[in-house]
Parts: C-alpha cells; structure tokens; sequence
C-alpha cells in the first residue's frame, strides 16, 4: 500500500479529505496532521510516498514544511493543495513543490494526481536514484542562456517571443518552464506542450520575478570536474534533436510534443552531472574508451541509466505522459496496440536522437539503420526504414546549414 500524507490546519479541511477519500482505503495508507511540524514528526516515523500539503498555515507554512521535506526526506513526491492563489506564496513553492493542486479539488483529479505520482516509482525502480532525483527543484542552464534571458527581461520592451526563444534553446530552462504552466498554479485546461505557449501564458511579469528574484534558474556549476562531459555539447545536441525533430512528418498535435521530448531526452545527464558526477564520470569515460553507448555503460554500472532518470524528473514535474514516455524508451522504443497511424511522440525521439548522435560522429550517409543509436528492428516495424537515406540528409542539412 501507498502511504500519503495530508497536512492542513483546518480541522474541517481533513475531515473532508478523509471523507471524499475514503474508497482509496483499500489502497492508500492516509495520515492526516494538522501542522508542519507534526507533518515532519509523522514522516520520521515511517516511510511515505506523497506528501499533499496546504500553503497558509500559522508558524510553517506549506513552502517552508516542503523546503524540509526536500532537505530531509526527498524520496517523497511533494504536493501541494491550496486555495489561495497569491503570487508572493506561490513563487516560494515553486523551488520545492513537484506540483500544485488548486481547491476545491475534485476528488477524481486529486485520486489521479496521486495515483500517477505514486507510479512514478516504476520508472525508476532505484529507491537511492529517486531520492536523488527528488530533491532537485531546477535543473542547471548554461551560463551564457541565463545571462542572456536575464538581460532581455531587463528590457521593458523585449518581445516575449523574443524570451519563448531563449527559454526554448535550453534543457533545464524549458523543463521547469513546461512544469509550471502544467500546474494549477495557473489553472489552464489542456496540457502544454511548446515552449513559446508556455511563455504567453505565464507572461512577463511573472517570468521576470521567477528569473530575476525566485532564481529558478542557476548556472551550471558540477561539484567535481567532468572531463567526460561538456554542457555546451548536451545542449548542441539537445537543440539538433529537436530541430531535426520538427522536420519528421506527423500531425500537428504530435509533432508539438516530440519537439520538447526531442529537446529533453537527454535531461537525465543533467541531473547525474549535478548530482552524481562520479559515477556518471566513470560511465561516460567507460563508453567513450570501449566505443559502446552511453545507455548501456550506464546499466552495466548501476541498473539504471540518464534516460529513465530524466523520465523521472519531468514526471513529478508534470509534464504530459506522452514527452515523458518517449524520454523514459528512446533508447528502448517498441511498437505497442496503442500506437495510431504515423509516427509517434516517441518514434519520433528516438529518430530525432539517433540522426543527432550520427551527426555528430560523423555516420557516413550511407550506413545501416543499426549504426549509432537507430534501432533497425523498430524502423522496420514502423515501416520507415525506407525513409532513413532522406532523413539523414534533412538532418545533414539541418547540422550543416548552407549559406544562401
């Protein structure tokens, strides 16, 4: 059984959530405490899997009592669950909190949010992993992007297609962008999936006191050097997927979603270059000295690898299923029942990535659908094997643009 924990100073508040969640009995263990800091005594007695957590209570507030629980147990999925919504309160929540639930909450959405966050953990089975993963509240940027996004939003006439564009050329700044318009922070009814439509709705004024005094957004600073790993290359190639992505043939809806997913496949290396640089240090030298891929060093090394880690991250981060599905298989892709005409969110990740990595390995135009990271028997499952020769030139001339 799943164990949540449900904080909140009114009496009357729990009583309601016991009642409206009284059928997930059989499912859920539920503890109720009326405080922050009975919250944290409940969470040193035992192990939980969420914590569902109101914002203004008297002596800890909710963004203070998430703030501990990150420090001290983040292996928990934080949530909160208010009815006020003011910006000051909110943008304090948004460094701690994996996502944000408005009241009143209908029960079925509450009963979902919870459900998916304890889903989570098949993702990443690697109990050590997920803590290190939980406690991340930003992903590191290249200094040189957040030097620039700050500069522009200094400008009081900057255009904010102008501030879409900076935000869309960086990993770390377009997956936190993507989880707060995703939120109830700003109660929209549809998933969103571009970066550009992200930015229109949070608008300028709330960019700028995210940037400028939240700060979610922090340059890329590893507590040991990486030899093995260059930022200005992940993002190079991050930004190559997701152009080469945005040229492969499918619907407008799903073409949206593979761009991101394009651009955030790889934003696990992210979190093991911040967080545990050693053992991605040793995986990275390894593959680059035997001339085996990064994804399976990685597994060799430690059972898990960048792909479900970063799938993992932008789960709790609330990104739609479908971009954190095609981060979690890109290495891994399969043809499933569910799967419709053309090419899928993730089919599309998977051959956005593969046509990148030979970019930059200079793949002759010519070589096997098995070179690099192309998975021969998925293309051919797809029916698209016959497509690569073109698609590789695209992708040729997407690297390598030819001055007109």
């Amino acid at each position: 059984m799943k164990r949540i924990l449900f904080v909140d100073d009114e009496p009357k508040v729990l009583e309601g959530l016991q009642r409206m969640l009284r059928p997930q009995r059989k499912q859920w263990e539920m503890v109720f405490a009326n405080s922050g800091a009975e919250a944290l005594s409940v969470l040193e007695t035992a192990p939980f899997d969420v914590i569902v957590s109101d914002m203004r209570m008297p002596e800890m507030d909710g963004a203070t009592l998430l703030e501990q629980v990150q420090q001290r147990f983040p292996g928990v999925v934080r949530m909160v669950l208010s009815g006020y919504f003011e910006m000051e309160m909110a943008m304090r929540a948004v460094p701690v909190a994996h996502q944000y639930l408005a009241k009143p909450c209908d029960p079925e959405k509450l009963r979902l949010a919870i459900e998916r966050a304890c889903g989570f953990a098949a993702i990443l089975t690697d109990e050590a992993a997920r803590r290190v993963v939980g406690a991340i509240g930003r992903l590191p940027t290249l200094p040189r992007t957040c030097a620039t996004l700050i500069e522009a939003l200094r400008n009081p006439d900057v255009p904010i297609e102008e501030i879409g564009r900076i935000i869309e050329q960086d990993v770390g700044m377009t997956a936190k962008v993507l989880q707060l318009v995703n939120s109830a922070f700003f109660g929209l009814l549809q998933e969103v999936t571009t970066v550009r439509t992200a930015v229109s709705y949070l608008g300028l004024d709330v960019l700028k006191q995210l940037v400028l005094s939240v700060e979610i957004f922090r340059t890329f600073h590893p507590r040991q050097a990486l030899p093995w790993f260059s930022i200005e290359a992940f993002q190079s190639h991050s930004r190559l997927a997701a152009a080469i992505a945005a040229r492969l043939p499918a619907d407008k809806k799903t073409a949206a979603a593979a761009v991101v997913a394009a651009l955030l496949h790889d934003t696990g290396k992210l979190v093991l270059a911040a967080r545990l640089p050693g053992p991605f240090e040793r995986a990275l030298e390894t593959a680059a000295r035997e001339g085996r891929p990064l994804h399976v060093v990685e597994r060799e090394l430690t059972g898990t690898g960048h792909a479900e880690i970063g799938a993992y991250l932008l789960a709790l981060w609330g990104l739609p299923l479908p971009i954190v599905d095609a981060v979690c298989r890109h290495h891994h892709p399969a043809v499933t029942e569910a799967d419709g005409p053309g090419l899928s969110v993730l089919a599309i990740t998977h051959i956005a990535d593969g046509l990148a990595f030979e970019q930059a390995m200079d793949t002759p135009s010519e070589a096997p659908p098995d070179t690099g990271l192309l998975n021969a028997e998925y293309l051919a499952e797809l029916g698209v094997s016959g497509e690569l020769p073109g698609w590789r030139e695209m992708a040729a001339q997407v690297a390598h643009p030819v001055a007109v």
